[in-house]
C-alpha cells in the first residue's frame, strides 16, 4: 500500500511505548511525523544525525514526532519487542520523542514495507507525504515539513 489514504488511527503497539504513550486524539491540531525504523537497519543508523537535525529544526515549529520501531524480516519477535534493548537504542540515538515498540501490526496497518519509512500527516490527520526505504532523507520531506509548520499552515492555506 503506497497510496496517501492511510488515516492516522492506529497507535496501540504490542510492545508498549518508550518516552511517553501517545493517543491519536492528542495529535489533532499539529502536523505529525511517523518514523518507522529498526536498529538493525544500517540505513537507519546512518540517517540518525540527519533525522536528529531535522527534528531539532521542526519540533520547535510544532511538529509532533512518533517513532515506530519495527521488527526486521527474520528477526526474533522476542528480540524485536525487548523494550529494554530498544530503550537503550533510543537513548543512544538521542531520540526524545515517543517511540512505539511494534510487533509488526502497526507496520502492516500503515502499509510500511521498508525501513526507514516517513509518513507525514497534516494538523487534521490527513496523510500528505510518504517516503520509504531511501538511502537518504529526501529534500521533499523537508519541503513538506516546511509547508506544514510554516506560516501557510497556520492560515489554513496549505494545499497538497
Amino acid at each position: 500500500m503506497s497510496s496517501l489514504d492511510v488515516p492516522l488511527t492506529l497507535l496501540d503497539p504490542e510492545g508498549g511505548w518508550i518516552n511517553a504513550p501517545v493517543h491519536v486524539h492528542d495529535l489533532r491540531g499539529r502536523p505529525t511525523l511517523l518514523y518507522f525504523w529498526s536498529e538493525l537497519s544500517k540505513t537507519n543508523e546512518q540517517q540518525v544525525p540527519t533525522i536528529k537535525a531535522l527534528l531539532d529544526e521542526f519540533v520547535p515549529k510544532g511538529l509532533q514526532v512518533i517513532g515506530v520501531h519495527v521488527p526486521m524480516d527474520g528477526e526474533d519477535l522476542d528480540h524485536a519487542l525487548n523494550t529494554n534493548y530498544i530503550e537503550e537504542k533510543v537513548k543512544e540515538f538521542g531520540f526524545h520523542h515517543p517511540v512505539a515498540v511494534d510487533d509488526g501490526s502497526m507496520e502492516a496497518a500503515y502499509g510500511v514495507e521498508a525501513v526507514p519509512t516517513f509518513l507525514v500527516y497534516d494538523a487534521f490527520g490527513i496523510l500528505r507525504f510518504r517516503e520509504a526505504g531511501g538511502e537518504s532523507v529526501s529534500p521533499e520531506l523537508r519541503r513538506i515539513l516546511d509547508r506544514l509548520t510554516g506560516p501557510e499552515a497556520t492560515t489554513g492555506a496549505f494545499a497538497p
